[in-house]
């Protein structure tokens, strides 16, 4: 029995309980876990940002990227943790990535068109929503 490596790119074959691909060294088992888990994640996120607890949605969010770095919704929901905990870079870096992967998306277009407003102006704005279904979901 083997296991395909979920790495679109990749998709090397590894032998069945494998920590890590042989191809491209993702970690298999850790990779299963979260891909179970990244609507649960993308929703803590979500709750622990709209109870103000900014960096602990960002660490959600970021943690569903890295394991499913084509989940824009999370992108999006990162990008707009960072920029709200005051880091303008991350913000650009995710909007940007998601615009790559996802053309013409609104909150991305919304959020990069705040950035590239004076700072006091975005304080005052509240910033771009962070809402939708979960990821896998929508």
């Amino acid at each position: 029995m083997s296991v395909r490596c979920p790495v679109l790119l990749c998709r090397e074959e590894n032998a069945y309980g494998a920590e890590l691909c042989a191809g491209c060294r993702t970690p298999l088992a850790g990779y299963a876990r979260l891909h179970t888990y990244p609507a649960y994640l993308f929703n803590r996120g979500l709750a622990a940002a709209r109870a103000g607890r900014l960096a602990a949605a960002r660490d959600c969010f970021a943690a569903v990227v890295h394991w499913c770095p084509g989940d824009t919704e999370a992108r999006n929901a990162l990008a707009l943790a960072g920029l709200r905990l005051g880091d303008r870079a991350e913000a650009h870096r995710q909007w940007t990535e998601v615009l790559d992967r996802r053309p013409g998306d609104p909150k991305a277009v919304r959020g990069l068109a705040q950035l590239a407003e004076p700072a006091e102006a975005s304080r005052s704005s509240g910033g771009p929503g962070v809402s939708g279904p979960a990821p896998g979901t929508g």
